[in-house]
């Protein structure tokens, strides 16, 4: 097996005491401690704004802590930028792609260091490296494709292939299923699962807790920008991990059948809106919303869900159909 490195045991990363405060005097980390281990996949948890991406970002170097200090292979180093970290091999995946859609997937896993003959872009070179790196973690991709035409499960795969080009072993994965299909969750778990057995380390947020269950060997909770508690994720059930999450335990009020809502307050009939790609973001939409009611809006983000909203908030313009409010 090809194995990044033949440690069994042992923490990757080492995060003593981190506390970041930002200008507005909110403490986002306060004296946190986090390891990760070789070879491990790490859950990390918390409701909103427990701290979990600011965390993230200090040993991204996306932000500067006031405190605290970062070892990785054992090594204290100091992280001032992303280029910083990947020299340390850490990568992140944000939640938000960081992608250039209209390149191809090769100009984008290059784009920033590509290779070079003389003054000029390598191209040639620049695909060996990528076919090598997919086939390396099979982990495949048409390298020619233009990344606007990609599934978002593709876009994802993109941004890995992307870190592990430039020699990433600890992985950052920022809400990494909350835009990803349930099949396409599974095929990351099993693309996941590889990168594990290969000795690659990988930091998992997510609040999705059966997913955490499922893929992750240790959690860490964060809570009010502390950690809570650090553990092996055997033995903890979902209603535990929730409840150390939120200091109390869950109680979800039994839904009454017999509830009667009032008139019809927002109604929203044939909406459709074309997004910037030139694609129906809205498509014909129709829904209502009654006084007392509450109506979920379901579906993997990117689905029409933010438009939605920015067109009835008026953010937006209706390009066709109609919105009324109280009728009017």
């Amino acid at each position: 097996m090809d194995n990044i490195n033949n440690k069994s045991h042992g923490d990757i990363l080492q995060m003593e005491h981190i506390t970041k405060i930002y200008s507005n005097g909110f403490v986002a980390n306060n004296d946190i401690n986090f390891t990760v281990k070789y070879g491990e996949i790490h859950g990390l948890v918390g409701e909103n704004g427990a701290g979990k991406t600011t965390l993230m970002k200090v040993l991204f170097g996306l932000e500067i802590p006031e405190k605290g200090t970062i070892k990785v292979d054992g090594k204290e180093v100091n992280i001032k930028s992303p280029l910083h970290a990947l020299e340390h091999g850490i990568g992140m995946v944000h939640q938000h792609f960081m992608l250039v859609n209209n390149l191809s997937v090769l100009d984008n896993m290059v784009l920033g260091d590509e290779p070079t003959k003389g003054i000029l872009y390598n191209r040639k070179l620049a695909r060996q490296k990528v076919l090598e790196i997919s086939k390396k973690y099979e982990l495949p991709i048409d390298p020619d494709e233009i990344v606007g035409n990609l599934s978002v499960g593709l876009k994802q795969r993109v941004e890995i292939l992307k870190i592990l080009l430039k020699g990433a072993k600890l992985l950052l994965l920022d809400e990494p299923t909350a835009v990803l299909t349930p099949q396409e969750t599974k095929e990351l778990f099993v693309q996941l699962k590889k990168l594990r057995e290969k000795g690659f380390s990988i930091v998992f947020i997510s609040h999705k807790l059966n997913e955490v269950k499922e893929i992750c060997n240790r959690i860490t909770v964060l809570k009010m920008g502390q950690s809570i508690i650090t553990r092996d994720i055997n033995g903890l059930t979902e209603n535990e991990i929730s409840k150390l999450m939120v200091g109390r335990e869950l109680k979800v009020d039994p839904y009454n059948k017999n509830l009667k809502f009032g008139k019809s307050i927002l109604e929203v009939k044939n909406l459709s809106n074309i997004n910037r790609n030139g694609k129906y973001a809205l498509n014909n939409l129709n829904l209502s919303v009654k006084e007392g009611q509450i109506l979920g809006i379901a579906g993997v983000e990117g689905n029409g869900q933010s438009e939605l909203s920015e067109t009835i908030a008026g953010l937006l313009p209706i390009q066709h159909g109609e919105i009324r409010i109280n009728g009017t």
